[in-house]
């Protein structure tokens, strides 16, 4: 009867003993998923809670260093009370001994904890390239983050120049690949301005040789005729005078003397007459510039063949019209075999050469 007088008080406590025991295993469930406890396989162990909500941030950032520089990096947050007053060193080599490959040569291991100065352990693949005063001064850099209680911030910082401080730097090489193809586009381009100057200068050279050729050419044709009107009319008075024998010498040889100027006018007309060997109406090419110029350089020769007939003829004349009677040698004055392309034009302001006898 006691019994089930007290059965409504028993039913109470054990509703209340259930409600308490539940709710403890809830708490501790929480306390569980929201407290994990890190692994050897773990990115990011964040076993203090420092990172809180900025954890995927964190773990961004290292794997933005793994694949940077095929490192392997672990980030760990250490609580006081595990600490024990012990070290991040020491924790760092306890840590090891539960994860022996965390001692990879590309090994990157961050331990942070409130309140104590940052450790960095890296393997052997990096340990030369960083020093104790280089991650000093990186942290040092950042001390206002620490103290503000921006953990998050402070590691993905304290990552990122550890990342930079860690990769090859190649601007020396881009700066002297740049530098060198400055020096070779520079050199390039000189190269061409010079050849360019040079095929113009080329160009306007012969082009003014050529130019030069004609009007020399045209010059030297443009007396000739002149010059037969005036020996004309004083032949035909010479001939009444002189003795047969000499008038045949005198026609013969001023007939040969107009004929040569016929072909020479001749020539220097087909010249004059096509575009194409008139360098100064029409542009031609290089090899064109210099044909022209042999072409007015072989019927300016002939031009001065008739001139060297005509002076002959002249001679010939005022001797003649001075004493009818003399007997001259017409061979002597026009020797056999009159040589060929023997004259250079020469550049306008000089003498042409020549290597005819007597010139």
């Amino acid at each position: 009867m006691i019994i089930f007088k007290r059965l409504p008080f028993l039913v109470v406590l054990c509703v209340i003993l259930s409600i308490a025991f539940t709710g403890l295993q809830t708490k501790t469930a929480y306390t569980q998923q929201t407290i994990p406890s890190g692994s050897c396989s773990d990115t990011v162990s964040d076993d203090a809670q420092l990172f809180g909500s900025r954890i995927v941030d964190v773990v961004n950032q290292a794997r933005a260093i793994n694949d940077s520089l095929q490192a392997d990096t672990r980030v760990v947050t250490v609580s006081q009370d595990k600490l024990a007053g012990s070290s991040l060193k020491a924790y760092y080599n306890y840590v090891l001994s539960k994860c022996p490959n965390w001692a990879e040569p590309n090994a990157v291991v961050l331990i942070l904890a409130k309140g104590n100065e940052p450790f960095l352990h890296l393997g052997s693949n990096f340990n030369g390239k960083m020093t104790a005063a280089d991650f000093q001064q990186m942290t040092l850099s950042i001390r206002s983050e620490f103290t503000n209680g921006n953990y998050p911030q402070a590691a993905i910082d304290l990552l990122q120049q550890v990342q930079k401080k860690l990769s090859p730097d190649y601007t020396w090489i881009w700066v002297t690949l740049g530098v060198l193809v400055v020096l070779i586009a520079g050199v390039v381009l000189a190269v061409v301005f010079v050849r360019r100057r040079r095929a113009v200068a080329v160009e306007t050279n012969a082009r003014e040789n050529a130019i030069n050729a004609k009007q020399a050419t045209v010059n030297a044709i443009s007396p000739l005729s002149k010059r037969i009107e005036e020996l004309s009319p004083r032949i035909e008075v010479l001939l009444a005078l002189i003795p047969a024998a000499t008038a045949t010498q005198l026609s013969g040889l001023f007939e040969s003397a107009k004929e040569k100027v016929s072909r020479v006018q001749e020539s220097l007309g087909n010249l004059l007459g096509n575009p194409d060997t008139n360098p100064g109406i029409k542009t031609l090419q290089l090899e064109q510039y210099a044909q022209v110029q042999r072409d007015y350089q072989e019927v300016y020769n002939e031009a001065q063949e008739a001139q060297y007939l005509l002076n002959a003829v002249e001679t010939a004349v005022q001797r003649l019209e001075r004493n009818p009677q003399e007997q001259i040698d017409f061979q002597q004055l026009t020797p056999q075999g009159l040589p060929q392309g023997q004259w250079r034009i020469s550049r306008p302001g000089y003498s042409s050469e020549s290597t005819w006898p007597g010139r």
